[in-house]
């Protein structure tokens, strides 16, 4: 059984690879580019949030009963293996684990390793556990009952996108994390200024992110003052050099959640997201798509969050999903429409799941027919992707609103 709370618990994955237990996969669908299909799968497991919300190779039955820090650690350790994958045909054990030793090594031992740490003769996977342990913690609790309370450690995404620029050009953390971990803090800091007034929500969400960031007192300060005085715009936010897409995508998630942090946004707030898609090179259709996934996203885990139990919150979240989602379709709702015109089964089982719950095997069934459906769509291949199913209960409730009729009257015959 696999136990992040208990020493050795690399190891036990590693042997749970081997023994064809956990199941290593990076496949790209069609349509799809490399950096949309880890975003999304990255996405939807929560790590981009630095909250564990599904993980992305192990599915482990005992996980309800971690604590957070060890559900984040094992969330981590899956988005470096991914990143790992990515741009790495086959998995190397060996290879993957000095690779992260050499990445981890560059960084300031008091967020890594102990110093006595270091004269202790311990095995790689040992001292990853370690490394992981210190990268997750975050001593600071915000109290409150926002769900950007719930982004325990916003930043851990950093990691993963200075591991990628470490397999990729052989950057070394130390010149990554904090350039990129400032661009976070001055991207929150710009779209909380976006209207001219600073929330509650948004100082909360600018409190998560600064106590997760690994960066000096210094450079906290000097990001506090600037932010204070309103000194923060656009160009404040520094881009890597190599044009990392990724990277991107990341700032865009941030400002949409800062902008999004009541579950509304103003109409300056909404400029603000173009005008820093304009600046990102991010063309319009991917911001409806983040728009989609982190409305999706907090729609998902609302059980899990406080301040999403109040209907008056959820039903606005979903109103916006709703009207997003269809935008997307944008010039293929039509064929959208007709092809599930065509699709009765499909049109009978999400009929049913408007009335009762579907059995393993009818959910498989629809997310097969669904992925079919879209597959000749561009639009909607972020749907196909591991993590865009996730929001496939959500919107297999709008569908109906499309095709009205056909769940009136086009149901397939149960006598027959």
């Amino acid at each position: 059984m696999l136990a992040p709370g208990s020493k050795n618990w690399i190891a036990k994955y590693f042997e749970l690879i081997q023994n064809g237990e956990i199941k290593l996969s990076f496949n790209i669908p069609e349509g799809v580019t490399k950096e949309e299909y880890l975003h999304t799968a990255l996405f939807q497991s929560g790590l981009v949030f630095g909250f564990a919300s599904d993980f992305l190779f192990s599915r482990p039955n005992s996980s309800s009963s971690w604590t957070t820090d060890e559900k984040l650690k094992l969330l981590l350790f899956e988005g470096l293996l991914i990143v790992y994958l990515s741009e790495n045909e086959d998995f190397d054990q060996e290879q993957f684990e000095e690779y992260l030793l050499q990445f981890y090594a560059q960084y300031k031992e008091s967020a890594t390793l102990n110093v006595f740490q270091l004269f202790v003769k311990e095995t790689p996977s040992i001292k990853l556990e370690n490394i992981l342990k210190r990268r997750v913690h975050v001593r600071r609790t915000i109290k409150n009952q926002l769900w950007v309370n719930y982004l325990y450690n916003s930043l851990v995404f950093l990691d993963v996108l200075a591991f990628r620029e470490f397999l990729l050009n052989g950057i070394k953390l130390e010149d990554t994390y904090s350039k990129f971990a400032m661009g976070v803090l001055n991207t929150v800091g710009v779209a909380s200024l976006a209207d001219g007034i600073i929330e509650s929500q948004e100082q909360t969400i600018l409190d998560v992110f600064t106590a997760s960031a690994n960066i000096s007192e210094e450079d906290k300060k000097i990001f506090k003052s600037n932010f204070l005085k309103g000194d923060l715009n656009l160009s404040s936010i520094e881009l890597p050099d190599d044009n990392d897409v990724l990277y991107k995508l990341y700032l865009l998630d941030v400002a949409t959640m800062t902008v999004h942090s009541d579950l509304s946004a103003l109409d300056s707030e909404i400029v603000f997201l173009y005008e820093l898609c304009n600046y990102l090179l991010i063309d319009t259709d991917t911001l409806h798509k983040a728009l989609i996934l982190i409305e999706g996203f907090v729609i998902e885990n609302s059980h899990k969050v406080t301040f999403l139990r109040e209907s008056s919150s959820y039903d606005q979240l979903y109103g916006n999903f709703s009207k997003r989602w269809i935008k997307v379709l944008g010039r293929n709702k039509d064929k959208f429409i007709e092809e599930l015109r065509e699709s009765k089964e499909l049109i009978a089982l999400v009929n049913k799941s408007l009335k009762e719950e579907l059995t393993p095997e009818e959910k498989e069934k629809v997310k097969t027919q669904f992925k079919d459906l879209v597959k000749s769509m561009p639009a909607l291949a972020i749907f196909m992707l591991p993590g865009g199913m996730l929001i496939l209960p959500i919107i297999l409730k709008i569908i109906p609103d499309l095709l009205p009729t056909a769940f009136k009257g086009n149901e397939p015959d149960k006598n027959n």
